[in-house]
């Protein structure tokens, strides 16, 4: 029972921090009338497709290539009033767990949707777009508040479009081949990353119970020593070395640009077949892999 409890408190703790992390968010948001102006913005692009579908949908149907969007391949994913309730449900049950635990809705809404009927790819797509603006606010606020290290987000991002371009060629090549074949490769890969985050997340945190450290009770992750596997590849000196961690160790940390870019690859890789952000993914490679802070 001591195990579930500290577990308990442990999950308490995180839903708090990451919500008053939400509300402070939120606040700084609406009480700025430029980052207000851009959330506008990035709303128009779906007040004008939804006008534009509905006045002009035979026409643009018939003029569109298949897989943009024609009646044949992709989309429309035979709509009905009962997805749509059902695509609101999932929307609030993911901001829920995401407000609760901290844990990003992306993993809860391409599944969720592939179950209402929603094609895999399509679903992906939507998920996409959803965590973009989101991702898009949330990266300048942390820019301000100084939590983002600008180098290794931009050796990052040069593996990312890599990644998620050879992502979308797969999920389309079997989309033509076969839907249903697009919808188990998707549903598969699922089981598997989840899967393996979540007994690699579990294995982590008894591993740290049982050494008594801070970290599996919600210390200061940041005073801890590396791993072997970042050590292992911050001891490996191929130039470009990117600079990192210098408010955290003295001198700072370095690790060589081509682990960033494959780790990029990575993640983009899985966010074009899963259409989830890097949240799930992003974290535990920067930290457990890369031997990035936390913070």
């Amino acid at each position: 029972m001591s195990f579930f409890r500290e577990w308990g408190r442990f999950m308490m703790a995180g839903a708090t921090a990451h919500a008053n992390w939400e509300i402070s968010i939120s606040n700084t948001i609406l009480h700025n009338r430029k980052r207000l102006i851009l959330l506008a913005l990035l709303i128009v692009p779906i007040v004008i497709g939804i006008v534009t579908s509905y006045a002009y949908a035979d026409g643009i149907a018939s003029i569109l290539p298949d897989m943009l969007g024609g009646s044949e391949a992709y989309s429309p994913s035979q709509y009905s009033l009962g997805i749509f309730l059902g695509a609101i449900v999932i929307g609030l049950l993911a901001g829920l767990i995401t407000g609760c635990i901290g844990a990003g809705g992306g993993f809860i809404i391409a599944p969720a949707l592939m179950s209402l009927g929603v094609k895999g790819i399509m679903a992906v797509g939507t998920d996409l777009f959803h965590i973009f603006a989101k991702a898009m606010m949330g990266s300048v606020i942390h820019r301000k508040l100084g939590n983002v290290a600008v180098r290794i987000a931009f050796v990052f991002v040069i593996g990312s479009v890599i990644g998620a371009t050879a992502g979308g060629a797969i999920n389309r090549a079997l989309y033509e081949i076969n839907p249903v074949l697009s919808d188990t490769f998707i549903t598969t890969v699922y089981a598997v990353m989840l899967g393996f985050l979540g007994i690699y997340a579990m294995s982590d945190f008894l591993k740290n119970r049982k050494k008594g450290g801070g970290a599996a009770h919600g210390g200061d992750g940041e005073a801890e020593e590396l791993g072997k596997l970042p050590r292992k590849l911050q001891a490996v000196k191929i130039p470009p070395m990117i600079k990192f961690d210098h408010n955290i160790t003295p001198g700072g940390r370095r690790i060589s640009w081509i682990f960033l870019v494959l780790s990029g690859g990575l993640v983009g890789l899985a966010a074009a077949i899963m259409g989830v952000g890097g949240g799930f993914l992003t974290f535990p490679i920067f930290v457990y892999t890369l031997g990035v802070s936390a913070s």
